[in-house]
């Protein structure tokens, strides 16, 4: 169970306190808790990562398929919840909402092909439609049939992708600022990619990684101290050469997510939450997708960016607990 000391605390000072509990134990006991397993970040910043983990309820898993080792997070009881991830993101962007998740569901936050943790394959496709075969690959291991899905940015777009292909096995669709629809282009960072071909989201350095913070938040919490940031910001500039590929092959799909959701098999209920600031993706593609999904929700919110479960986690979660009692779900 989560300790009500660092639940109880604001979320930096209980970065701060993981951090500390963790280096506490690790003296105490002569066990090297910074050590994590391979492809998670090392150091103290990942015992204080393991930390908010362990606090937010969620306990750390693995699965094989093919060509990838996925790594995931777990937690809670209840109908399955799968949530996945936005581009150059991880499973421990859904570290803050899942501690009030898990009261309700069985979380499973899953670092997608090629992010986070999971294996990185140079010449593999990382195209939407695959990377949504890939994910049901691991629902398929860890033996879960009928899921709920939620995703943000390219996760929403993947969630809507997996759905599509596997109506049967969904239950419902929790989009959080998704990517793929046609309104949602006239952002700022979709704009200056088609003026540049720069790919805004991905970092060479430590100073650009403080600026996409920046960039996808309306307001940045005080949720992580500089040692973790500097971490996370390691790990982007490490993989900024495939996540520019990969990106980039974002312009080879011809058919948008309304699209997708709008000629598929699966016909059931959705929720779409977008922050009314997001300067990644523009929110006009929320009523976008509404239209092409006739059993949809739309929650539109203030003074938040591009990823929701991240600035109002609390609120975020609250709203999807809360439609999902009204649905029946």
């Amino acid at each position: 169970m989560p300790s009500p000391h660092l639940t109880a605390l604001p979320a930096c000072k209980r970065w701060l306190a993981a951090a500390t509990l963790a280096l506490g134990a690790s003296l105490l006991t002569g066990c090297n808790l910074t050590k994590q397993p391979d492809g998670e970040i090392q150091g103290l910043a990942g015992a204080a990562i393991a930390a908010e983990r362990w606090a937010s309820g969620l306990s750390r898993g693995e699965v094989d398929i093919e060509g990838f080792k996925v790594p995931y997070l777990k937690g809670g009881q209840g109908e399955p919840l799968i949530l996945i991830h936005g581009f150059g993101g991880s499973k421990d962007n859904f570290n803050r909402v899942a501690k009030h998740l898990v009261k309700h569901y069985t979380v499973y936050a899953i670092d997608v092909p090629g992010f986070g943790a999971s294996t990185r394959q140079p010449d593999a496709s990382y195209l939407i439609d695959v990377q949504a075969r890939r994910l049901h690959d691991v629902a398929s291991k860890l033996g879960l049939k009928q899921v709920n899905l939620g995703g943000n940015s390219m996760g929403g777009w993947i969630a809507g992708s997996y759905a599509a292909q596997f109506p049967a096995d969904v239950k419902s669709v929790w989009f959080l600022a998704p990517g793929g629809t046609v309104a949602s282009r006239k952002s700022e960072v979709i704009q200056e990619f088609e003026r540049s071909g720069k790919v805004v989201l991905a970092a060479s350095n430590r100073e650009e990684f403080q600026r996409v913070m920046d960039l996808v938040m309306f307001e940045r919490p005080a949720f992580a101290p500089g040692f973790i940031v500097n971490a996370l910001a390691d790990r982007a500039i490490a993989d900024k050469p495939l996540n520019d590929r990969i990106y980039g092959d974002f312009r080879k799909l011809t058919t948008s997510l309304p699209q997708t959701m709008q000629r598929s098999g699966y016909k059931g209920p959705a929720l779409i939450v977008w922050g009314k600031n997001d300067r990644v993706l523009h929110p006009d593609g929320a009523a976008e997708l509404h239209a092409a999904m006739a059993d949809s929700d739309v929650i539109l919110l203030d003074k938040v960016g591009h990823i929701p479960m991240m600035e109002k986690p609390a609120e975020v979660a609250a709203d999807y607990v809360a439609w999902r009692q009204r649905r029946g779900l």
